[in-house]
């Protein structure tokens, strides 16, 4: 699942580690994450209660409180993230929801506190930013629009 989506991530990090300068083919492949994230079915870890569902956060010790949102490539890679974070030794009713990455965005897109999603932690542990996710779904609109007409 999403192998596509992990070679890209893979390619990303290699370009970025390697000791040549190249901004331009970061910032396609970059892009081109993006646009994958949204576009893939994605799991993200949801608190199951019997008032409400509640999506997974994770919480950046700053000023602004601010939280990524954890997805997942694999029903694996969620529960490695389970057993890291203990949630399973928690009274926490938990389950794996698979969703398409632009329904998980827009979760968290109206909170000037979410920061972005990152894939994998645990394991991959790349971010892909709010900033970023929100361009990309953009152009995704606008290319649909042309597309259309």
């Amino acid at each position: 699942m999403n192998e596509k989506l992990l070679e890209l991530i893979e390619e990303f990090i290699e370009i970025e580690e390697s000791e040549t300068e190249q901004d331009e083919e970061l910032g396609a492949i970059g892009h081109e994450i993006d646009h994958a994230v949204l576009d893939s079915n994605l799991i993200a870890i949801t608190n199951k209660t019997e008032e409400y569902k509640e999506i997974l956060r994770l919480t950046v010790e700053d000023e602004n409180n601010s939280y990524f949102i954890p997805v997942f490539t694999s029903a694996e890679e969620a529960e490695k993230c389970i057993k890291e974070m203990g949630l399973d030794s928690l009274d926490f009713d938990y389950e794996l929801e698979v969703m398409e990455g632009v329904d998980i965005f827009e979760i968290g897109l109206d909170d000037e506190t979410f920061v972005g999603l990152v894939i994998n932690p645990y394991d991959t542990d790349f971010i892909v930013p709010k900033e970023d996710l929100l361009h990309t779904s953009q152009c995704n609109h606008n290319s649909r629009d042309v597309n259309e007409n």
